[in-house]
């Protein structure tokens, strides 16, 4: 009996540790797809970041697990807005989607402020500054810590 014990104990762990190391390289693979050109905002009473379906939509499936990663990528000019969206998504139960819309403008762009991130749009691109950048990815850190 100690012995099925063991065996059912030592097949579970290998099995979970299994499944866990293979969900981190599936988030891996889907956040190297994604980029800024998969989020955009809805402003219909309240200022809405959403994602487009694919990549982005698949990592929100994963959930709260795929948190590390998408704070490992919050800094990059290329994904930064994306996952920012992403993370919002996933722990949408935590705050309220902000009343619309807290928007200015500089020049041509347009800056929008989602969740603490500041986010400029140019017409063509969504982006956000490297400080601003770094500022949010430092209060996801403490978030998830």
């Amino acid at each position: 009996m100690k012995n099925f014990v063991r065996s059912f104990a030592v097949v579970a762990i290998f099995t979970f540790s299994t499944f866990g190391f293979a969900q981190n390289r599936e988030v891996d693979s889907l956040i190297s797809k994604i980029s800024n050109k998969d989020a955009y905002i809805m402003l219909v009473n309240t200022m809405s970041a959403r994602v487009k379906v694919g990549p982005a939509t698949e990592i929100v499936k994963v959930g709260k697990q795929a948190t590390p990663q998408l704070i490992d990528v919050l800094d990059s000019q290329n994904k930064g807005v994306v996952a920012h969206f992403i993370l919002l998504e996933i722990w949408k139960d935590q705050w309220e989607e902000q009343t619309c819309c807290n928007i200015r403008t500089s020049g041509n762009v347009e800056i929008y402020f989602i969740n603490g991130l500041e986010i400029r749009y140019d017409g063509e691109k969504m982006y956000a500054t490297d400080v601003a950048m770094k500022k949010n990815k430092e209060f996801w850190m403490k978030f998830w810590a």
